[in-house]
């Protein structure tokens, strides 16, 4: 079940920021900084092979949960390379490629929870 509501989550949000960087790239109007892109765009790929991952064979829990773990790592690295760097006002779609605070308190509560099914689901035996 869970594994299920994850690979729809990451179904979800690898398609809302695929679309939103297209959106904004055709635009050319975004102040995000080139390498907030392209690291947002490395998720994005990471994601969608995933999900092709899936529709050819299957992804363990243990794979998803990597995922998780490394869009934390580029949301706390997004938020604080616009933080330090360029500190400027993202509009709401450009936050939608950074990522917030509640996006990393979502993926904690996300690995969490797979790190204690997977701790769970393994049958220990003693000897």
């Amino acid at each position: 079940m869970l594994k299920t509501v994850l690979y729809y989550l990451l179904l979800l949000t690898t398609t809302v920021r695929f679309i939103d960087i297209i959106y904004l790239m055709t635009r050319q109007t975004t102040n995000l900084p080139i390498v907030v892109l392209i690291v947002s765009t490395a998720m994005v790929l990471y994601g969608i092979v995933l999900l092709v991952k899936k529709v050819v064979g299957n992804v363990r829990l243990k794979q998803l949960t990597m995922f998780y773990m490394v869009q934390s790592v580029m949301i706390v690295f997004n938020l604080s390379y616009m933080a330090i760097v360029s500190p400027l006002k993202a509009t709401g779609l450009e936050t939608l490629i950074v990522g917030t605070f509640l996006d990393l308190l979502i993926n904690c509560g996300i690995i969490y929870m797979a790190t204690k099914q997977m701790r769970d689901g393994v049958i220990v035996t003693q000897r």
